[in-house]
């Protein structure tokens, strides 16, 4: 039996107030019963407080026909009820291989595009109790280790933005009878119904075996509690054995590894490939393992690459760049303009248009002396194709003095040269 409509929008606001999202909040919503109701409790959320503000993204694969009037309608309802609303298309085709994972990678894209281009830091999905159950069973399927079996979390990170999904308390059917109270127009789409996706198919598996949605989505939140106490662990372990710089190099100290666990220390070496190489996901574990037992051995290391980062060869003290065969394309931004550089830098142009690309062969006077795998994969600062700033050069400690060439000040880690900019990952 569903639970009353008053009682999922309360406890999906009391979810949402809980994550903080700050006065704007842009919506994922499909026009599916899920989405309206995230709409729905956004809106609650919204009334509670003065200044907050809702923006309702949509997007159009263009997967049928009809998907073009349903978007522009979900828009319509959107601006009908007093929010900012947007459909958004990708520009390129889909592959047809692997559809499902890249049609949501598409979406994410966009919407996150959106969302920069506009200053607003969060966006809110729709992903309900059943939805982390069919998660958790997928990459149960896939074997995962802790981490993707903890499936979703309520708060994350991904392409600049924090991804919150307030409804992972909820069920999809309490969802529904939210909506339908409401009065609000459902939109079915026939692909939830294609088992050729691995998804529906999972959950008609679930519907089939009887088991019990909620229950596996509790699984993977006691997982994902387990999963945050080994965290704090390999935190602790990253404080004693790297050191991250705010330009995306690290220095690994291979003594602090010997004698700690070996999940300790490939998670470590996880989030270090991560930060440096800007990937979302982290690599294959048996590429980790085999990284992992060298680095944390005796003798020599021989070098390694893994996940776009460089991890050079060395005795104690291992250096972690940057691949720059895998750097991404330079990041033109016009003034007050936000994106995302080769995956590891987000970076908002002040009011002046700038270049952010990679410093390269060149070493300006002044700049402290570094190799010249460390120069290539350097971000640096570009005005109408002049240099003029590159971040802090140091590690974990202020810059005692200032450093200057080409007419501008080398900045500690807030910005560049009134660029303001962060790492998309820490370890």
């Amino acid at each position: 039996m569903a639970p009353a409509p008053d009682d999922v929008r309360a406890r999906g606001c009391a979810a949402l107030a809980a994550l903080a999202p700050g006065n704007d909040l842009a919506l994922a919503v499909s026009g599916g019963a899920d989405s309206l109701a995230l709409l729905l409790i956004a809106e609650d959320w919204a009334r509670a407080a003065p200044g907050r503000r809702l923006h309702v993204l949509t997007v159009d694969h263009g997967f049928r026909p009809e998907a073009a009037a349903e978007a522009a309608g979900v828009a319509a309802l959107a601006h009908a009820r007093g929010h900012a609303a947007a459909v958004l298309s990708p520009v390129a085709a889909l592959p047809r291989r692997g559809l499902e994972a890249a049609a949501r990678a598409a979406r994410y894209d966009l919407m996150a595009g959106w969302c920069r281009a506009r200053g607003i830091a969060c966006l809110a999905t729709g992903h309900t109790a059943d939805d982390q159950a069919e998660t958790l069973l997928l990459r149960l399927q896939r074997g995962s280790g802790l981490d993707g079996l903890a499936a979703m979390a309520p708060d994350s990170r991904r392409l600049g933005l924090r991804l919150l999904r307030p409804l992972l308390g909820l069920d999809r059917a309490g969802a529904r009878a939210l909506v339908l109270a409401a009065g609000l127009p459902v939109i079915d789409d026939p692909m939830n119904e294609d088992e050729r996706f691995a998804r529906v198919a999972v959950r008609r598996a679930i519907a089939a075996l009887g088991l019990d949605a909620p229950g596996l989505a509790a699984t993977a939140a006691r997982l994902d509690r387990d999963r945050r106490a080994i965290a704090a662990a390999v935190a602790e372990l990253a404080g004693a054995a790297v050191a991250l710089s705010p330009w995306g190099t690290a220095r690994l100290a291979r003594p602090a590894l010997r004698g700690r666990p070996a999940p300790f220390v490939e998670r470590l070496l996880a989030g270090l490939v991560r930060a440096v190489g800007g990937e979302d996901h982290p690599p294959r574990r048996d590429r980790l393992d085999r990284l992992a037992a060298l680095l944390a051995g005796e003798g020599r290391f021989p070098g390694a690459t893994l996940g776009g980062c460089r991890f050079l060869a060395g005795e104690e003290a291992v250096a972690v760049l940057r691949e720059a065969r895998h750097l991404g394309p330079d990041l033109v931004l016009r003034a007050g303009e936000s994106g995302v550089w080769d995956r590891r830098f987000e970076a908002t142009a002040g009011p002046e248009a700038v270049t952010i690309a990679a410093l390269g062969t060149c070493k300006p006077a002044g700049l402290p002396s570094l190799s010249l795998a460390e120069r290539r994969v350097l971000p640096a600062v570009f005005r109408d194709g002049a240099l003029i700033a590159v971040p802090a050069l140091h590690f974990g400690t202020p810059l005692a003095a200032e450093l200057r060439y080409c007419g501008a000040n080398v900045l500690v880690p807030d910005g560049w040269q009134g660029v303001v900019y962060r790492q998309r990952h820490t370890i």
